[in-house]
């Protein structure tokens, strides 16, 4: 090994760490240059290459060492990264399938394909890829982080729970894992265990949005208003384009009897409607499960204030139909089409969804 050139692969090396991709791919030239049989320089070069978003450079590097070494799987694993930020979506999965295929036992790339997945909407297949990376090695922390995120969307709350709760005693301070947990005990309505879970996201980063906006769904739980409205104003202040926030922000006006609560519905369905009927519509499956006669009587109560109150009477039409009473959720439904006719979309999109299967949890 020329010393020359392992001094330049240290020197790029350290620049890369230092957040100097231009440097660094300065110094791995000259170590390619010096041993151009050198993979690990050139692999680190692709790498530097990537960091500096030129992709193109990073892809003949990483093409280069595969056609030396068919079997690189650090090389599959980099070469998917950059092909799939220059768009070639097909190629990269199939550097991830490739590198899985050639180190079975290696967690690294079954865990990447994991994220992969995730971010892709294949959240199943994702939550497998975790298991897996786990069985291989059941200390690898990002993976049980990021099977408890997957187990949320699952309904796995359970599962969920435990992989947050293992995370959790490895790193009790795990911004991810607490952000999980909090989310899965919300949904098991949990209240006071998610805001202290949000806490810690918060204690962390006091801007976190996901932290403000779990603290107050989880203080709307509890039937703390005021602060949960005070998280919530931040949420949709700092992320005005997040459609679960104004949501959210609806839900909690709603019950403190705030004006505006209409106004962050119809924000939140101009927005994002899969989204916003997933929130309000999550709401009131839990309401009806365990709260309904109260449900029904704040509803009465609401409408006795204001007998154009429509929220109410999706509310308490949406409550009816989850219980099975469709002939009664009709009515509800037909007087809130009379009064409100510019909002029959949101109407229809949450009968829609409430007629659908509940996911499990």
């Amino acid at each position: 090994m020329d010393p020359i050139a392992k001094q330049a692969f240290d020197a790029g090396v350290a620049k890369a760490r230092a957040g100097d991709p231009a440097g660094a791919v300065a110094s791995f030239n000259e170590a390619v240059e010096r041993e151009p049989d050198w993979a690990l320089a050139r692999l680190n070069r692709g790498s530097a290459h990537f960091l500096g978003k030129d992709y193109p450079a990073a892809l003949a590097d990483f093409d280069a060492v595969l056609a030396a070494d068919p079997a690189n799987v650090d090389a599959y694993v980099n070469r998917s990264t950059a092909r799939r930020a220059s768009g070639d979506a097909a190629g990269a999965d199939a550097d991830l399938d490739k590198a899985v295929e050639l180190a079975p036992a290696n967690p690294v790339p079954v865990h990447t394909r994991g994220v992969v997945r995730m971010r892709a909407g294949d959240i199943a297949g994702a939550a497998a890829d975790f298991t897996r990376a786990l069985d291989l090695n059941p200390n690898h922390l990002a993976a049980r982080v990021n099977r408890s995120a997957a187990r949320v969307q699952l309904g796995d709350l359970d599962g969920a729970l435990a992989d947050a709760n293992q995370a959790l005693a490895a790193d009790p301070r795990h911004r991810d894992a607490s952000a999980n947990r909090a989310t899965a005990r919300v949904l098991r309505r949990d209240f006071a265990g998610a805001v202290a879970d949000a806490e810690t996201v918060l204690a962390a980063d006091p801007n976190s949005i996901e932290g403000l906006y779990i603290r107050g769904t989880a203080r709307t739980g509890l039937e703390q208003f005021d602060q949960a409205l005070r998280d919530l104003d931040q949420v949709v202040a700092k992320a005005p384009n997040l459609a679960a926030g104004w949501a959210a922000r609806g839900n909690a006006r709603y019950h403190a009897g705030h004006p505006g609560a209409a106004a962050d519905y119809r924000k939140a369905f101009e927005l994002d409607p899969p989204s916003a009927t997933r929130v309000v519509l999550r709401l009131l499956r839990e309401q009806t499960t365990h709260r309904p006669a109260e449900v029904l009587a704040e509803c009465q109560k609401f409408r006795g204030k204001n007998r154009k109150d429509v929220i109410s009477l999706a509310r308490r039409g949406v409550t009816r139909l989850l219980q099975g009473r469709a002939a009664d959720a009709n009515l509800d439904f037909a007087l809130f089409r009379k009064l409100s006719p510019s909002d029959v979309p949101i109407l229809d999109a949450l009968i829609a969804a409430a007629k659908a299967p509940a996911v499990k949890g």
